[in-house]
């Protein structure tokens, strides 16, 4: 490790050791110590601290998580405060029919700071920093305080139109929190490092122990279900990811694409075909690391008894409130809007409720991508990304329109069209994804040239 990375990085230096012994940067160790933790932590929600007072569950949410967050980020860590606090007395103090744009004005400003922040100064140093837990955060705030601004708006019928678009009664919120229900939601330690999002009515009901009813109890036995072979299921997939990413990712390394800014390099060489082929595959390794991430954060949620949402018809459990990937949805998806609508499926309806369902019906698709580019930060290949995100969606929903009804007369024709549809698909996530993985506007600009 060079000096400067270990100048730069303020989390815990602690397992250093472990480290340099197999080779992974100290900031993803500290993040797979702390998950692990998690994992392990999580359990103690659904034994030992079943029957204990919501009090005493909130505060050891937050004590956890204050400790998580200073093990990872060191004195970063006080953003992790800094942030809930000031949109908290915004809660207090904005007139309530203001309140969600407020709180997503401010809370939005307060994170392209530190993104602008960590952009100029520390882009290539490390590869955890403080903005990504502070996304989440700002996903938390910003849903409680339209919460709260939509039960007014409902309760005095000011708009039928919008209150009839936003009449999710389970997502109503009549009172502002207390000060520990408030942190404890923001910093809960299940979710803090990498969401997903989790909307405030189903924490509160998750500590409250109100997450399963009494039609929702276990037929046998009269207890809640178990999570337990959907925690190993998750775990197992991770683990999956993990592995996948460490066994291929030299190998097909997305740097790579960075030499096509260089003239006399090979990558230049490259048929177009090849080069698509090689992209993809890139890029389906660095989507590994999300998966990895994301399937650990859910069955930690699902261990502490976190993310129940029912039966299916067999009377088999579903643990997959929190869940924020459709693995096989996206990789096997025959239409853009499919594809997007598995990734990051916590953060979709985060978007839906504070951009898509608010404003004019016109720009709905521009509004959703403009503030998932913002949200994620200023590097120019994020917003060639969301262009063309939004470019994809638009133009694929009008050709499948159009093209798909003459291909369902017959069962050739329709395994040629699901073909067909899902080749296009998987050549234009790759189009559009690759600026996002390079971050920067020449080699995404010499990538499309």
């Amino acid at each position: 490790m060079s000096s400067s990375y270990y100048d730069y990085y303020d989390g815990s230096k602690i397992f250093s050791f472990l480290s340099n012994r197999i080779g992974l940067p100290i900031d993803l160790v500290n993040f797979l110590i702390a998950q692990i933790a998690a994992l392990c932590l999580a359990r103690l929600f659904r034994k030992p601290l079943r029957l204990a007072s919501p009090e005493f569950r909130h505060m050891v949410c937050l004590f956890i998580g204050l400790l998580m967050g200073y093990f990872c980020f060191g004195k970063q860590a006080i953003h992790l405060s800094v942030l809930p606090m000031l949109t908290y007395v915004l809660l207090k103090t904005v007139q309530q029919h203001l309140m969600g744009n407020v709180v997503l004005a401010a809370s939005m400003l307060y994170l392209s700071c530190i993104h602008l922040h960590r952009q100029i100064y520390h882009t290539a140093d490390y590869s955890l920093d403080i903005t990504g837990p502070l996304m989440v955060i700002t996903q938390r705030v910003t849903s409680l305080a339209y919460s709260l601004q939509d039960s007014i708006m409902s309760r005095k019928e000011i708009n039928s139109n919008t209150t009839e678009r936003l009449n999710k009664d389970e997502n109503r919120i009549d009172k502002i929190p207390s000060p520990l229900e408030y942190f404890a939601y923001t910093l809960a330690f299940q979710t803090l490092m990498c969401g997903p999002v989790v909307f405030y009515p189903d924490y509160i009901s998750f500590i409250e122990g109100a997450r399963v009813d009494g039609a929702q109890k276990d037929k046998t036995s009269g207890t809640e279900p178990s999570p337990r072979r959907a925690v190993m299921y998750k775990v197992a997939g991770s683990v999956a990811a993990a592995f996948l990413y460490l066994s291929l990712a030299q190998k097909y390394s997305i740097k790579v694409l960075e030499g096509l800014v260089d003239p006399t390099s090979e990558e230049r060489s490259w048929s177009a075909l090849y080069l698509l082929w090689y992209a993809y595959l890139s890029t389906l390794v660095v989507r590994c690391k999300y998966y990895h991430a994301w399937l650990l954060s859910e069955a930690i949620c699902n261990n502490s008894g976190m993310g129940f949402n029912g039966y299916d018809n067999d009377g088999t459990p579903k643990w997959d409130k929190m869940s924020n990937i459709d693995v096989f949805g996206f990789e096997f998806a025959q239409n853009f809007r499919t594809a997007i609508a598995s990734w990051n499926k916590n953060t979709n309806a985060w978007l839906r409720s504070v951009a898509y369902e608010r404003g004019g019906a016109a720009w709905r698709t521009a509004r959703v991508y403009a503030l998932s580019a913002v949200w994620h930060g200023f590097h120019p290949g994020y917003y060639l990304t969301f262009f063309a995100g939004g470019l994809f969606t638009v133009a694929a929903k009008k050709v499948r329109t159009f093209a798909r009804p003459l291909f369902l007369d017959s069962r050739p024709k329709k395994i040629f069209y699901d073909s067909l549809s899902f080749l296009t698909t998987r050549i234009a996530m790759t189009y559009a994804t690759v600026p996002f993985v390079l971050l920067h506007l020449s080699p995404s600009l010499a990538f499309y040239g």
